[in-house]
């Protein structure tokens, strides 16, 4: 059992992954950039830093993102009326024109994933496995703060 759980979270994150990277690429997107273009054609008018409160990612990733996406047309960044120091983010035309297929695609992948597992079993196990994320989350967010508390870089 001893790395068990690692062991399968890896293999199905890696491969999740190859398999979505192969169907966005029609669209110029992979993996990483899908759930950008959902969530902003979802909640347009949306800030930056609610990324990081919905998907747990390091800012400097999600800029990295959010630019690349403005680069190829996908988004548009634009100041925010309420704090200057903020920016809000919207769907270009180019997102609204691929959004219900990238949705297909996270339906049809999430329904292979879950081939064979009962109804009932499929809620059972999304919330195990968003229960283990957020501890794993929650781990990390305390050790980040400990390390910062004693002056450790979180790059050393």
């Amino acid at each position: 059992m001893v790395m068990e759980l690692i062991k399968w979270l890896s293999v199905a994150d890696r491969y999740t992954k190859m398999q979505l990277d192969r169907r966005f690429s029609p669209f110029g997107l992979n993996s990483s950039q899908h759930m950008y273009i959902i969530t902003i054609c979802q909640n347009p008018g949306m800030t930056q830093e609610q990324f990081y409160h919905m998907f747990y990612l390091n800012p400097s990733n999600i800029t990295r993102s959010l630019n690349t996406l403005i680069k190829t047309g996908f988004i548009t960044k634009e100041p925010n009326s309420q704090d200057r120091r903020t920016y809000v983010l919207y769907p270009t035309p180019k997102a609204r024109h691929v959004y219900n297929a990238l949705i297909q695609t996270i339906q049809e992948t999430e329904n292979f994933l879950l081939d064979g597992i009962p109804e009932e079993d499929r809620s059972a196990f999304v919330k195990i496995l968003k229960q283990t994320a957020l501890r794993a989350v929650s781990a990390n967010e305390k050790e980040t703060n400990s390390d910062q508390k004693k002056g450790i870089s979180p790059d050393e």
